[in-house]
């Protein structure tokens, strides 16, 4: 069975986030998309790390941006894996699965990080494959103003009007907030405007409960085998 769902940075309920076991077992589950987090290396190659710093999912210590790229492939992620990088995670969804990147920008943190993320999926022959978001919206405008064709996707806590016309101004068509905040006015208003409503996390029953009022919203998951039995279940009904 397909699950058309976000695996959130793979299955990372079971596996080391953001790493290359973690997306082949969402593949193997038949999740449609995969969401992973891009930084920069001090050489400036991207990377996939949530956090900003290497701390809590590796046995290194310290900001990524302060490692090179052959630095951080000698820690280690999990027991044997290592840091992956986006060219390796796209390569891999290649004709597989629809990818969500979300840059890990905050103001100019990575100098250069949008113009090297797209080098990347251009090179990779993603770019009807993918859409790039991030909470930093500067980011997302930028990406916008380096490429007219990339799909692009804004991500907040919460929901507010005022994102619609941002939106429109910068032809980007995913919006992303967490669970709590979907309602039936927020959903028509994005459907309105052409705007695909994604949300997180769906992780419990009754998060999945109220998504499931929305066929046209996008779930964001990190427990990738009980959305896929409550999928299942809810096929049977």
């Amino acid at each position: 069975m397909k699950v058309k769902a976000l695996a959130h940075r793979g299955y990372s309920a079971k596996y080391p986030e953001n790493t290359l076991s973690s997306f082949r077992a969402a593949y193997d589950l038949g999740f449609t998309h995969l969401e992973l987090d891009v930084h920069l290396s001090k050489d400036g190659v991207p990377v996939l790390m949530h956090d900003l710093r290497i701390d809590r999912t590796t046995n290194g210590k310290g900001f990524v941006k302060d490692y090179t790229y052959e630095e951080l492939k000698q820690f280690r992620v999990g027991d044997r894996e290592t840091i992956p990088t986006l060219e390796e995670a796209l390569r891999f969804a290649k004709d597989k699965m629809r990818v969500c990147i979300e840059l890990k920008q905050k103001g100019n943190w990575y100098p250069g990080l949008e113009e090297t993320v797209l080098q990347v999926i251009e090179e990779t022959g993603m770019l009807k494959q993918v859409y790039v978001n991030s909470f930093d919206h500067f980011a997302v405008q930028k990406m916008r103003s380096l490429s007219k064709d990339i799909e692009l996707g804004l991500i907040q806590y919460g929901i507010t009007p005022s994102v619609i016309p941002f939106m429109k101004e910068i032809d980007a068509t995913y919006l992303s907030f967490r669970v709590e905040f979907l309602t039936d006015e927020y959903v028509k208003a994005c459907r309105d405007a052409g705007i695909q409503v994604v949300v997180w996390p769906v992780d419990t029953e009754w998060q999945f409960k109220k998504v499931s009022r929305y066929p046209s919203v996008l779930s964001t998951t990190n427990q990738l085998e009980r959305f896929k039995r409550l999928c299942e279940k809810l096929v049977q009904q």
